[in-house]
């Protein structure tokens, strides 16, 4: 079966939530309160207007997707100085349902990702994610991703590790 990344659309919203829910779920049994665990079809609305969501799809299934946000969201931008640096790209909710884990999906949505921030003229692509998340922080570590700074996000249950890398 062909996969197919394409930009999010509307009548996606509703299977991109239930797409993040899934692929967060273990992250909530283990205490991690990440927005995507249960957050609403009106946050996953958002993401795409905040700036260019992709979705991996197969067989009419969503299976993986990722949202860059240049500049980065003014709320990142208020907790960490990377976010407010000139020509940064922001990684959000990049997301591969558990089925499909250790397929290159994620690979593939942040060479998609790399490729748009480049075409942007962003000189950095930053994230941030859950410091108790060691294998997250372990594969964007392998991406060529370094920690910079931590961070909390107010309601959430554990502290977030920004990293950056250079395009």
């Amino acid at each position: 079966m062909t996969d197919t990344i394409r930009l999010v659309v509307e009548a996606d919203i509703p299977a991109v939530t239930r797409l993040v829910h899934a692929a967060y779920a273990e992250h909530g049994a283990a205490g991690l309160n990440f927005t995507a665990v249960d957050q609403s079809a009106e946050t996953t609305r958002l993401r795409p207007l905040s700036g260019q969501s992709w979705v991996i799809e197969r067989g009419g299934a969503l299976i993986a997707t990722a949202t860059v946000s240049i500049p980065p969201g003014e709320h990142i931008r208020r907790l960490t100085a990377v976010a407010r640096e000139p020509r940064v790209a922001w990684l959000n909710q990049l997301a591969v349902h558990p089925r499909h884990r250790g397929e290159g999906l994620a690979r593939r949505l942040l060479e998609q990702v790399v490729s748009h921030a480049r075409r942007q003229d962003a000189q950095t692509l930053a994230l941030d994610t859950a410091a108790p998340a060691t294998r997250l922080r372990a594969l964007y570590e392998r991406w060529a991703f370094t920690e910079v700074e931590t961070i909390h996000w107010p309601g959430k249950t554990y502290d977030s590790v920004v990293m950056s890398r250079a395009l």
